[in-house]
């Protein structure tokens, strides 16, 4: 196993470039560099997969440590380029897409692009919002407006169906959880569109949540997935507590160079 280590000021990430088997043999010295640079401070992994030629079970210790590693700092991990053998082994362990760190990109590019912090300063190309009353019987005219309201960007489509599926859950949210009156509140929805990112805030007015949900050890448990799945889903996810109550999620999916 060949590891090679990039640095990435702007997306805070140290990428690691591998070429050969992961495996019992190689995970430990592959985990011990990582670790001497999550050391360094270090905020996010990229682990380019695009020359790993076989991978074992041993490569789920290696996620299960960075997962761990990383979600305290609010970091991500990113799995890059795999191809479809190694690609079907890593889906074995189910955690990716499922821990709220973990997320998979076709190559490294598009895992950086997912990971660089803009500035914030730019103005958005343009604002929509939207105002819907907190009642269930919303949420699927609120998420298809949403993406309407996405379409001229051309978004990948991919990309678009995360969107949906972020914004409903953070919709559910505010309606179960963010809406003490019921369907007599409601719920705001606001879009932005940037170059390289859309921003989308939902409000609600109930007590205040700051995005910390407790665990669910419960694998069939119906509900308490919401903030997993929005993490898992967008590059970020931010919760604001209002003083006035209620509260804002932002939530952050980078668009690639093409995808506008």
């Amino acid at each position: 196993m060949e590891i090679e280590l990039e640095r990435r000021f702007e997306a805070r990430a140290c990428i690691a470039h591998m070429k050969g088997d992961l495996d019992l043999g190689t995970v430990p010295r592959v985990r011990q560099r990582l670790s001497d640079e999550l050391g360094r401070g270090w905020t996010n992994v990229v682990l380019d997969l695009s020359e790993v030629t076989y991978a074992d079970s041993s490569a789920f210790s290696l996620l299960v440590w960075l997962d761990r590693e990383l979600e305290p700092r609010g970091g991500k991990l990113v799995l890059a380029g795999a191809n479809t053998n190694v690609g079907r082994v890593l889906e074995l362990s189910g955690l990716v897409g499922a821990a709220p760190t973990i997320a998979a990109a076709d190559d490294v590019s598009s895992a950086l692009s997912g990971l660089e912090v803009a500035n914030g300063e730019e103005p958005p190309m343009w604002i929509e919002s939207m105002v819907l009353p907190a009642a269930v019987d919303t949420l699927s005219a609120a998420r298809t407006r949403v993406c309407e309201v996405l379409e001229p960007l051309a978004i990948a489509e991919s990309s678009l169906f995360d969107i949906r599926v972020a914004v409903g859950e953070a919709l559910a949210n505010a309606i179960r959880h963010g809406s003490p009156e019921g369907d007599r509140d409601t719920v705001a929805v606001e879009v932005g569109a940037y170059p390289d990112r859309v921003i989308i805030r939902v409000s609600d007015s109930g007590n205040g949540f700051d995005g910390c949900a407790a665990p669910n050890e419960d694998l069939y448990a119906s509900s308490g997935r919401g903030v997993m799945f929005m993490r898992a889903l967008m590059d970020r996810v931010d919760f604001e507590s209002c003083a006035d109550g209620g509260t804002v999620v932002t939530l952050t999916k980078h668009v690639a160079s093409g995808q506008r």
